[in-house]
């Protein structure tokens, strides 16, 4: 049973090799990488503070606080 696993990873890395040779499908999988990446940091963070939201995302809580401030300021309004 092992060789047959062994045998089907292979398969499959030759196969996601062959598919990345070409460099369209590399942009492809790029774009649709970077647009993901994207997506899930802006559901971090105000869309617009790209940089806040990788630090949320790294851990950093001083930003957290800052846009929680700002949330309660503009609701204070």
């Amino acid at each position: 049973m092992g060789k047959v696993w062994k045998i089907v990873g292979v398969a499959g890395a030759v196969a996601g090799v062959a598919y990345l040779a070409n460099s369209d499908n590399r942009d492809l999988i790029k774009n649709k990488f970077n647009w993901f990446n994207e997506s899930y940091l802006k559901g971090l963070a105000k869309p617009d503070e790209i940089e806040d939201a990788k630090m949320v995302d790294e851990g950093a809580m001083t930003s957290v606080q800052y846009y929680n401030d700002q949330q309660e300021t503009e609701e204070e309004k």
